[in-house]
């Protein structure tokens, strides 16, 4: 199945809208084994296969150490300390659930390429308070963008072919945040394709 696009989802689900498109599966220190050993061997061109690791910062280490053949490290953003300790990894992609950052975390995003992620699905998946929530969060990591200047991604976090969006939805979605059109656009090619080659 040929893509009709160039643009990257780095969380979703396989579909021709993407050139590339990365499968996640949580881990943590006890399960980090059993799910590394359990990706497809037979990968292809288009799936890029990544781990979200939900677990404290040391732990992170112990699994990247492991993580051979992965494409895509992602850290699920925890307290400012913690998000101070990923950032200095510099093997991690990407952190998702951007919450409780600092200027410190910002400067060593930028210093270590590393990402923050914006994922559609966690806007359409909450209501009422956790949404709003969701939504000011992602304004004010935009707004420290600008001044920081770290990379963003956006992604649309499908888990089956019913959540699939478009690349012109993620870039309406990062355009609503706030973001213009050059840097939503960025953010669903460029940068997520320089967050994978940075190894």
């Amino acid at each position: 199945m040929g893509s009709y696009y160039s643009a990257i989802d780095l969380r979703g689900y396989p579909s021709s809208y993407f050139s590339k498109t990365a499968l996640v599966r949580p881990v943590n220190a006890e399960n980090y084994k059993v799910v590394l050993d359990n990706f497809d061997k037979n990968k292809t061109e288009d799936i890029l296969f990544g781990i979200e690791i939900d677990d404290e910062s040391r732990n992170a280490k112990k699994v990247i150490r492991r993580a051979e053949g992965i494409d895509i490290i992602i850290f699920k953003g925890r307290d400012s300390k913690e998000n101070r300790e990923a950032l200095k990894i510099k093997e991690i992609t990407y952190v998702s659930n951007p919450d409780n950052l600092d200027k410190v975390c910002f400067d060593l995003a930028r210093e270590n390429s590393i990402g923050f992620e914006l994922n559609i699905q966690d806007v359409f998946n909450t209501q009422r308070y956790r949404r709003t929530k969701i939504l000011e969060t992602n304004r004010e990591l935009l707004k420290a963008y600008r001044k920081f200047l770290f990379p963003i991604v956006i992604t649309s976090g499908a888990r089956d072919a019913n959540e699939i969006k478009t690349p012109l939805t993620l870039v309406s979605f990062g355009c609503i945040l706030g973001m213009d059109i050059r840097e939503a656009k960025g953010a669903i090619t460029t940068v997520p394709e320089m967050l994978i080659n940075k190894k």
